[in-house]
């Protein structure tokens, strides 16, 4: 069901970007080191002055992680506001940006203890909402092909989480409070600038 909104998102996003490719300028891009694990990378970067633009930006991830648990699914959503500082060809050069990022993450391990009344797996819940800022640089060709770098880091300002046994049995745990990204995005530009 969450790849399902996934594509739609990423459909959505398409749709968009060809309904708005006459009049607007918007970056599409995915991280192809993303791709490279299995994981679901998509964004847009829709350009609102030559200076400033606006990326939407959400991922997926499923797996085990170096034995620690046995499953874990993450989705985290970044909305990053950046300001190009000498833009060539309207949103591109070197930029400064401030994001917001959710993330929810759907935890399964297996627990082997002495109490009976815990069961053999635990499955919890953590939901977080940060604030950050960060640097990138973004490149376009005369072709239109994106690429942008760009890295962040911030602070989480609400968690809640949630799990199937009470607290006292298991330990869900510790809050991170950190919270960053690191982005490499290969994409491609629809209307706009290009060099």
């Amino acid at each position: 069901m969450k790849t399902n909104k996934i594509l739609a998102f990423c459909h959505t996003c398409i749709i968009l970007a060809t309904a708005v490719t006459l009049h607007a300028q918007v970056d599409l891009t995915t991280n192809p080191v993303n791709l490279i694990f299995g994981n679901i990378n998509a964004g847009a970067d829709f350009k609102v002055a030559d200076n400033f633009s606006l990326e939407g930006n959400v991922a997926y991830s499923k797996g085990n992680y170096w034995g620690l648990v046995d499953k874990r699914e993450t989705i985290p959503v970044n909305l990053i506001g950046k300001y190009y500082f000498n833009p060539k060809n309207g949103a591109d050069g070197f930029y400064a940006d401030a994001f917001t990022r959710f993330v929810n993450r759907r935890v399964t391990a297996t627990y082997k203890g002495d109490n009976e009344n815990i069961p053999d797996e635990l499955n919890y819940t953590r939901n977080q909402v940060g604030l950050g800022v960060g640097l990138g640089y973004k490149v376009v060709s005369a072709k239109g092909f994106v690429f942008d770098i760009g890295t962040g880091i911030g602070r989480a300002v609400y968690h809640k989480d949630k799990i199937n046994v009470s607290e006292q049995d298991y330990k869900i745990p510790s809050l991170i409070k950190a919270m960053g990204y690191f982005k490499i995005g290969l994409g491609y530009r629809f209307g706009g600038g290009r060099q």
